[in-house]
């Protein structure tokens, strides 16, 4: 019988991280980074996987999950930032990186500075910029509430958006974003700072020039798994970065949005394994 995963912190940049430690020290250290208002429980199927062949780290990043919430801020290099600290306060040496959406900026932001530190990379979902489309689908979005007077209630509303992960998984993702307070509601256990703001990173061109610049100065094998629904990554930028990128490949997982991990976590974990090199 599989193990659980230990729970355990570390204070970097003076924000103290929770990250889940999966075991099997002397393999080599693979570090996942979830989405903007995500968590670290996104990955436990593909962590339960990759194991036997990775020491897995899965972290829930500043203000998300339950980490602390961070009074420095959230500026895309404060996370980066935190990125290198986490890694030199494990001592993690040479590791893959497995970023989804934010987490993908984040790793593709940290290789070009530690070349010599970063094995591989798999982004999901992400890329240097989003399609046309995906920003005028979410600039139609409604606010996401704040609170729900039940479980149930932010669960149906998770489902709004998400119709293809199975009701089990989505009431779970739910559950590990989530927490109950005194008064009875539930509330988002990331920062309230972190929601109903569009990122710069989508709007920017700055911001989309530096990911761009980031990408092709990556030296090492990167893998984007696309959520065929989801319309974040247009085929455009997959070509785009087909004939930049050194060392990139892509593969897409059908029926999943964009939270690829929680939609179809057994194809995620297919889609990945020959990169990868992951037995069985």
């Amino acid at each position: 019988m599989a193990m659980d995963p230990q729970e355990k912190h570390v204070t970097v940049n003076g924000v103290r991280l929770r990250y889940l430690d999966w075991g099997s020290q002397g393999k080599m250290p693979l570090v996942c980074l979830h989405g903007h208002t995500g968590q670290a429980r996104i990955w436990d199927e593909f962590a339960e996987a990759v194991r036997s062949d990775y020491h897995v780290f899965t972290v829930d990043q500043r203000g998300h999950g339950e980490s602390e919430w961070a009074a420095t801020g959230y500026d895309r290099d404060r996370f980066v930032e935190d990125l290198a600290a986490f890694a030199d306060a494990l001592d993690l040496g040479r590791f893959v990186l497995v970023g989804l959406s934010m987490g993908g900026w984040h790793s593709m932001l940290y290789t070009p500075d530690h070349q010599d530190r970063v094995e591989r990379i798999v982004i999901v979902d992400i890329a240097p910029e989003p399609s046309p489309e995906y920003m005028d689908q979410r600039a139609k979005r409604p606010p996401v509430p704040m609170e729900f007077p039940s479980l149930e209630a932010a669960v149906e509303w998770a489902r709004q958006d998400d119709p293809w992960a199975t009701d089990t998984r989505i009431r779970r993702d739910t559950e590990d974003k989530t927490r109950q307070r005194e008064d009875g509601r539930w509330v988002w256990k990331a920062d309230p700072a972190l929601f109903n703001k569009m990122l710069p990173d989508m709007t920017d061109p700055s911001h989309v020039a530096r990911y761009w610049r980031s990408f092709e100065a990556i030296e090492c094998p990167l893998l984007e798994v696309r959520g065929l629904e989801s319309g974040l990554v247009s085929d455009e930028t997959v070509r785009r970065m087909e004939q930049v990128g050194k060392r990139f490949s892509s593969v897409d997982v059908a029926g999943a949005g964009h939270i690829v991990t929680v939609d179809k976590p057994q194809e995620f974990i297919q889609a990945t394994r020959g990169f990868l090199g992951v037995s069985g």
